[in-house]
């Protein structure tokens, strides 16, 4: 049957890379008589590493091809148990609905599952199931999570109200003392506090008025013995008729999940974008009304003012979303307003990059720079560069993502290393 060693080897190799359980009879028989032909003329033939682990997961024979491409993964155990990277990352996306964070999927994971051999947890370790996901996949489900969360939130309001709408459920608020119905007048916290919806209000309002940078972890519950911080739900629902106050809400909660991002993975590509353009409202009615570009670019290069009627007031758009930066130039068509700009922070649309649209901007504007840094922005100091940065967190070092200098963001001092520049703000108390 096997007419030389070299056929010997690779009927028996063949055999041994195959999954056992899957032998046919001639299979298995050829690989029988290669081991009495070996026993007999005593050959020493080359033998691959025979595999005879098994998915942990899956339960089915790791192959050569899968260790060789580097698609497996050691389990966090003393048993020497494996499994395919994919049957783990299909397993973290079974617990989607449980995805409020990375971490709580780590935990539940190795709740549910244990080593049958050792019996330990913690079997799957938190970097193993971090490398399953990118950055990206990371952001877009615990944002359905927390969409899921606020739906579900939404729906069981509604439900209650629905099903005692005819019942008188009477109830002091607790900042008021008023006796009211909670039906028509009141709401329950998620903490499980209730105040009429008129206080709630005021209460949110005046911490927003009284700071403008407000963080929406600094919006407690207005129960002295309580304190929880308010969930994005409770704040969405409680001033669901104010359009602007969500609006900015959203935003703040935008800007909140991009910085938890960001001190996670500081390496992300991912960038926080505010859209520069304008809209005009109506004042009685609140109607949006969109401003061409053309109207919009000229008003910004000061040629022409944008044309207004009486019940009408021009608005900031300031919609905020994450990016993910992977082009040095990339056009965006904002969602509210419809206005066009370049996502490096360019306020409009450039034929030439982004540095050469800045350095026009600068020398036919002279109001330009300055406006832009008491918003907060600065410009990089490289004279062949001038990209717009703002520093949304962090220390006072800044990096420039075009030409990679280092440079201090209160007064510009710039060098090639970052070492140079944190000396500098150290010396100078920056």
């Amino acid at each position: 049957m096997f007419e030389n060693r070299l056929e010997l080897e690779e009927g028996l190799n063949k055999v041994f890379q195959s999954d056992y359980q899957k032998l046919d009879q001639i299979e298995f028989y050829k690989c029988v008589q290669a081991i009495q032909i070996l026993c007999k003329q005593r050959n020493q033939v080359k033998i691959k590493q025979i595999t005879s682990m098994l998915c942990y997961i899956c339960q089915r024979f790791i192959n050569q091809d899968d260790k060789e491409q580097r698609q497996i993964s050691k389990l966090d155990c003393n048993c020497n148990n494996y499994c395919h990277k994919l049957c783990l990352k299909k397993l973290i996306l079974e617990k989607k609905d449980e995805f409020e964070s990375l971490q709580k999927i780590f935990m539940v994971i190795n709740t549910d599952i244990k080593c049958k051999q050792c019996g330990s947890s913690d079997i799957y370790s938190f970097s193993i199931i971090k490398q399953m996901l990118s950055d990206k996949e990371i952001k877009i489900l615990e944002f359905n999570y927390f969409e899921a969360l606020k739906q579900k939130t939404i729906c069981e309001q509604k439900a209650f109200e629905s099903n005692n709408k005819n019942q008188v459920i009477e109830f002091e608020c607790a900042i008021c003392s008023e006796d009211l119905d909670l039906n028509t007048n009141g709401y329950i916290l998620q903490c499980g506090c209730q105040f009429c919806r008129d206080c709630l209000k005021q209460h949110i309002d005046f911490l927003f008025k009284n700071n403008q940078n407000l963080e929406l972890e600094s919006i407690f519950c207005p129960t002295v013995n309580c304190k929880k911080v308010l969930n994005f739900e409770d704040i969405s629902f409680i001033l669901k008729d104010d359009k602007q106050m969500i609006e900015k809400l959203e935003q703040k909660n935008i800007i909140s999940m991009f910085e938890k991002m960001k001190r996670e993975n500081p390496e992300s590509l991912e960038v926080l974008i505010v859209c520069p353009g304008k809209y005009k409202i109506q004042k009685e009615s609140g109607q949006i009304i969109y401003i061409p570009q053309d109207q919009l670019d000229k008003e910004r290069q000061g040629k022409a003012k944008i044309p207004l009627l009486e019940n009408e007031s021009i608005q900031d758009c300031n919609l905020t979303f994450i990016q993910e930066r992977t082009q040095q130039k990339l056009f965006h068509k904002c969602s509210k307003c419809k206005y066009e700009f370049c996502l490096n922070n360019c306020d409009s649309l450039h034929e030439n990059s982004c540095s050469d649209y800045q350095r026009w901007k600068i020398e036919n504007n002279k109001d330009y720079r300055k406006e832009l840094e008491a918003q907060g922005f600065r410009f990089c100091p490289n004279q062949n560069c001038c990209v717009i940065t703002q520093r949304i967190y962090g220390c006072n070092r800044i990096t420039c993502t075009m030409c990679n200098i280092s440079y201090c963001f209160v007064c510009y001092f710039q060098a090639q290393t970052a070492n140079e520049v944190y000396t500098h703000m150290v010396q100078q108390g920056h």
